[in-house]
């Protein structure tokens, strides 16, 4: 009777450990990209850049509106590098997520630029892209990238990108019930944020759950999230006035459901006021209940 439990508590922990194993060879690719695209971007490779990218992917840059498809994606990195000088671009990959016909990669980067007339700017940052598996072969395309820097910085550090041209994020809609479903949650995330209850937003995180947001380091675990909506979202004197989560697009993986967000907020603290828009790419799992929990959030305003 103990050989055959032991037997299953091995078996389990193999079948747990393998569960997000990601294969060898799609890792291999994604850090051959990640060299290719560093070369191209320092040697204004305009073709080389875009090599991955479909009609069909979403750019979410950092202080910039969310592109999709090709030719908005080209307009971005040509606004871009016709105003700095990239010395040197480089990815650290800290995972990498299989959920079946979709991988995610979440890592760190560092572009050392200078724009114009300026001293040279480090920007660093964390960043995540999710890769669309081919049904045909292994080659790898984008179906979406988003990044952001681990630090407040000033944007004249970087190339001022003109939006003028981009049309704004339209809600997704749809009747189904998973559409209904994070609706429902994303109602939820408004009020906690309106109300400033920043533990009780935590709680809508998977206990081994990453959060990307503007402006910090990546944040791992229930212990480091539940320590920054705290403080994040307290009570005081700054009140949020309006605030909008909506929906653009929702992917239904194997392993994971993707939901690609917009948001617009209102905000006032004393005599001063504003608006902040911004964009995100909310990864949800299921809990044993069956609940929708975040797994992974990626943040970042426009």
């Amino acid at each position: 009777m103990t050989k055959l439990i032991l037997a299953f508590l091995f078996l389990a922990i193999g079948v747990f450990g393998q569960e997000n194993k990601t294969d060898l060879g799609i890792r291999k690719q994604i850090e051959e990209y990640n060299t290719s695209f560093a070369t191209a971007f320092t040697e204004e490779n305009k073709n080389a850049l875009l090599k991955a990218y479909t009609e069909q992917s979403i750019l979410m840059p950092e202080h910039s509106r969310q592109r999709t498809g090709k030719k908005e994606i080209e307009a971005f990195y040509e606004q871009w590098l016709s105003q700095a000088e990239i010395a040197s671009y480089e990815k650290m990959i800290l995972e990498l997520q299989d959920f079946g016909n979709y991988v995610l990669e979440i890592g760190n980067f560092t572009e050392n630029l200078i724009v114009k007339t300026l001293e040279p700017f480090s920007y660093s940052g964390k960043y995540a892209v999710l890769w669309k598996k081919s049904s045909k072969n292994k080659l790898l395309t984008i179906a979406a990238e988003i990044w952001g820097s681990t630090s407040y910085f000033d944007d004249k550090n970087i190339p001022e990108i003109d939006d003028a041209g981009i049309s704004p994020t339209k809600e997704y809609i749809s009747s189904d019930k998973l559409t209904l479903e994070l609706k429902k949650r994303n109602n939820t995330i408004k009020k906690l944020v309106q109300n400033r209850q920043g533990a009780e937003h935590a709680k809508l995180f998977m206990p081994d759950a990453m959060y990307l947001t503007y402006y910090t380091p990546i944040l791992s675990g229930k212990k480091e999230i539940t320590a920054y909506f705290t403080e994040h979202e307290k009570p005081g004197s700054l009140v949020i006035e309006k605030i909008s989560i909506q929906t653009s697009g929702i992917i239904n993986a194997n392993k994971a459901i993707i939901e690609f967000g917009f948001y617009n907020v209102d905000w006032r603290d004393g005599d001063s006021n504003g608006n902040v828009k911004g964009k995100s790419i909310n990864v949800w799992k299921r809990d044993k209940t069956g609940k929708l929990m975040l797994f992974r959030q990626i943040v970042n305003h426009d």
